[in-house]
This record gives structure tokens, C-alpha cells and sequence, in this order.
């Protein structure tokens, strides 16, 4: 490509997509140049383990598919590079979970969504950063380098999806899968000035062993824009899911995109259930979004997010059993310290005590719901501040305070994970000092369409995409 056109890097999914089909490209020369650019220096902390020959293997395959097969009878974004969490389990590659104790892991088979990926025609990179056992909502491991914002390489890239944001908005890979429990593919989006959606309860399979048991983990996908969001999703959903509720799947997600939006009922919830103070750009942020989806026709008003510790804390005593069972088969004295302090409080209370806590949670949400029953998108503030810096929010010392500073931090996030609704963090804000603020749609169970309609007239009325820089090449991290 000449001087003057983009980019392979620069390139979306669904541009590659479109290179491939016109001959202007291979997956082979696009897997090569974005491993180059890994390889070169990986200064965001993207990635835990480079499957390079693996990766440069099947883009040769992908080559020769794509020359003696018609187009049409392949998957929409067939060939094009991602990445995949590092909870994931992925047969053959080296697999961390962010955890030293699993530094050598390679597992011998994959988790499903590594299955569902793959039959995508999705080529894989590698796997991406997570903090130990995803139990944290920055990604600071101590297998790998630290996850960074492409915006400021000081600061955090957020969690538990860190390392995912982080390769996309640092134009690694145009597409990257993460999984939210808490918050944790939207977090890392607002961090890394990226689109991350949350998945409504059951759209996205996770296989007959890989949910959570509480309805709180979706696999989802984080992007550079809504269109290619939208096709990874089409991508994601290919298989119903195994013991779930399937909510209704439109025929594509990408279509939506472009399909008319009627006039909404647009809530702007301010304030956060955690309790924590908003920071005023960021509330600000959410303000715009508000203003702009009523300047093109929408009906939006405003209603105060009030605190609800009772959600609060019956969520914390939920994620809090989740990290104990997946963390049950391992020395406590070896784990993290948040990761041990969340271990040992999970033996603290009884079953009858988790069973009530689950009913508070769901008794909150429903609450929820019917507090904003009259709106069909909530719009909140992805988290409550910028990005952090790197090592503000973990406390080793103290991870009770640890634990106390992420709950606040997150604000809102938890309940689109407690009621199942889809949520999209999209980059719509910008602070004074540059730094990406996420901001927060939420529709309701099963409405991804709508969802990712409103979001596409953002994108047009608010576009981010020239913020997509080799920012980094400038920037040298600090110790951290």
C-alpha cells in the first residue's frame, strides 16, 4: 500500500474483510505486519503469550480457503486476525490465566469460545493480559507486563479484559475477544478508548462447563468501531447456547447497524450504585451523549442513580464466591494478595448466607429494571474516573481497601451483569487532558439491535475514529 492509504493496522475487520475479497491483501501479509508491530514492542502489555507460528499457519490456510473457495460461502470476518483472553483455555497455546502459578500451563483442549472463534474463521494472535484469575479490574500480573492505555501508557488499561482493550485500541489487532463479570470487557474499553459490549444472559454460548453458575460472566467482543463490533457478534452467536435461555437473535447483528431507529425513551442515570462520586468530565461525557441523542429526535430525561449498598455488597459477597471456586485447587499462600484476600473471605460465609446475597442481587435488579421501565436505553458513565494510573488501584498492603477503591471505581457496571441486559461502553468522551471516557448504553434483554443502532448514530454524530494513532511509538512507560 502506498504513503498515502491506510495502513494494514489501521485497517477494521470488516475492511479486511472487503481487502480480501478485491485481492488487495492475503491474511498472510496481514498476520505478518501485525506481528511485526507485536514483535516490535508490545508497549501496552496486550499480550501474555505471541502464537506466532500458529497464527502465520492458519492465515496461509486462510490464503489459500479464500483463493479456491466462493466468497460467499464463508464467515463474514474469515481470516481476520483477534485475540483471545487468557482465561480461555486454548489447546496448544500456553494458557495463565494471569497467574504464576499457571505459567506453563498448556491445555490439551479449548474453552468454546475458542471453538466458536475458530469455526468464525477468526485467526488468533496469541493471548491476551488478564489479572490473576480475572479478579481484578486492573491488569497488573505478575506472569506478564502490565496492560496500558494506548492513550497514556502511565496509566491502567483496566480489567479483567485489559490485555484485549488494549491490542485494539493499540492497532495490534482490529477485533479481540474479552468476558465481563463485573464490568470487565467494558472497563478496559473506556480505559483503552475502545468499544466493549457486555451481551445480554445466554446470547453468547460458554459451553456446558464454562458459566459462571450465578448468570453474571458473558463472553463478548471489543472493537474499534460499531459496525465491526456488530459482525463480531454475528460471529459469537452462531451456536445457541447449553443449559441457558436463549434470548431472541436477530438475523444480523451488522444490518442493524444500519436500520432505522425509531424514537426512543432515553434515561441519563447520574451517579453510581456504589456510591462512589462521579468525576465531573466524566459525568460531563454522559451529559453529551444525552444532548446529542436528543438533538437527532430522541425523548431524554434525566433521573438520579441513587446508592443501593444492599446491591452492592450482595454482589461483592457473589464475585467473592466465584473467585474462591475457581481458586479453590491452589495454594491460598501462593495467590495474589486481592486473589487470597477474595479467596479467604469466600470460606467466611455460609451457603444459606451466598443464597441470600443471590436474592438480594436479584431482588435489586428487578428494582432496577423497573425503576427505568419507561426508558428503552439507560446511559451511564462507563466507570467513574479516567484511566487510573498504573498501581493506583492495587494495594497489596491492604486488599480489603484494594477491594473498597475497585467497587467504587466501577460504579454502574455491575448491573448489567446482575439483570443480564446488553450493555455497550462506547469512546465518547475525552478529558481535558486526552485521556478516552467511556460512556454507557444499556437496553433491554435480548435489544442488541437497538442497541448497536443508537450506537452507530453516535459514532456518526460523535466519531472517535481518528484518535486511533500510533500514539505509543512517542510514549515510554513508566516503572509499574
Amino acid at each position: 500500500m502506498g504513503a498515502s492509504m491506510p495502513q494494514l493496522h489501521d485497517l477494521t475487520a470488516l475492511q479486511l474483510a472487503t481487502a480480501y475479497e478485491r485481492g488487495d491483501t492475503t491474511p498472510t501479509e496481514v498476520v505478518d505486519h501485525l506481528l511485526a508491530r507485536i514483535e516490535d514492542g508490545d508497549r501496552v502489555g496486550a499480550f501474555t503469550t505471541v502464537s506466532a507460528d500458529r497464527a502465520r499457519a492458519a492465515a496461509a490456510e486462510a490464503g489459500r480457503t479464500l483463493r479456491s473457495t466462493d466468497r460467499t460461502e464463508l464467515p463474514r470476518l474469515f481470516g481476520v486476525p483477534t485475540a483471545v483472553k487468557d482465561l480461555e483455555a486454548t489447546a496448544g497455546v500456553r494458557t495463565t490465566l494471569g497467574s504464576a502459578l499457571l505459567r506453563d500451563w498448556i491445555p490439551d483442549h479449548n474453552d468454546e469460545i475458542v471453538d466458536v472463534m475458530a469455526d468464525a474463521g477468526l485467526i488468533s494472535l496469541g493471548k491476551t493480559t488478564v489479572p490473576e484469575f480475572g479478579a481484578a479490574c486492573y491488569t497488573e500480573p505478575e506472569v506478564s507486563a502490565p496492560a496500558r492505555s494506548p492513550f497514556d501508557l502511565t496509566r491502567s488499561a483496566a480489567g479483567s479484559s485489559g490485555g484485549a482493550a488494549a491490542a485494539v485500541g493499540a492497532l495490534l489487532v482490529p477485533i479481540a475477544q474479552g468476558s465481563d463479570t463485573a464490568g470487565s470487557v467494558r472497563s478496559p474499553a473506556s480505559a483503552c478508548g475502545v468499544i466493549g459490549l457486555k451481551p445480554s444472559r445466554g446470547l453468547v454460548t460458554a459451553g456446558p462447563d464454562g458459566n459462571d453458575g450465578m448468570g453474571l460472566s458473558v463472553r463478548g467482543p471489543l472493537a474499534r468501531t460499531v459496525r465491526d463490533t456488530a459482525a463480531f457478534l454475528d460471529a459469537l452467536t452462531t451456536r445457541t447456547g447449553v443449559g441457558t435461555v436463549h434470548p431472541p437473535r436477530v438475523d444480523s447483528y451488522e444490518r442493524a447497524c444500519d436500520a432505522p431507529v425509531p424514537r426512543l425513551r432515553v434515561a441519563l442515570a447520574q451517579g453510581s450504585v456504589s456510591g462512589a462520586p462521579v468525576d465531573a468530565e466524566v459525568a460531563a461525557a454522559a451529559e453529551l451523549t444525552a444532548r446529542t441523542l436528543a438533538g437527532l429526535g430522541h425523548a431524554v430525561f434525566a433521573r438520579d442513580q441513587a446508592p443501593d449498598p444492599a446491591f452492592t455488597e450482595g454482589f461483592r459477597v457473589m464475585f467473592t464466591a466465584l473467585v474462591g471456586a475457581r481458586t479453590m485447587a491452589f495454594d491460598e499462600a501462593a495467590l495474589r494478595p486481592i486473589v487470597r484476600h477474595l479467596r479467604a473471605g469466600s470460606k467466611k460465609f455460609t451457603s444459606g448466607e451466598l443464597a441470600a446475597s443471590i436474592g438480594v442481587v436479584q431482588a435489586r435488579a428487578r428494582a432496577w429494571t423497573l425503576d427505568y421501565a419507561d426508558a428503552d436505553i439507560v446511559i451511564t458513565p462507563t466507570v467513574t474516573t479516567p484511566p487510573t494510573l498504573i498501581g493506583r488501584l492495587r494495594n497489596d498492603a491492604d486488599p480489603a481497601a484494594e477491594l473498597a477503591a475497585m467497587t467504587a471505581f466501577t460504579g454502574n457496571t455491575v448491573i448489567g451483569n446482575a439483570t443480564g441486559f446488553p450493555t455497550i461502553s462506547l469512546p465518547l468522551g475525552w478529558s481535558s487532558q486526552g485521556l478516552p471516557l467511556g460512556v454507557s448504553l444499556t437496553a433491554g434483554w435480548g435489544r442488541e439491535d437497538l442497541l448497536l443502532g443508537v450506537s452507530a448514530a453516535l459514532e456518526e454524530a460523535l466519531p472517535w475514529a481518528h484518535r486511533y494513532v500510533d500514539r505509543v511509538e512517542a510514549q515510554t512507560p513508566a516503572a509499574g
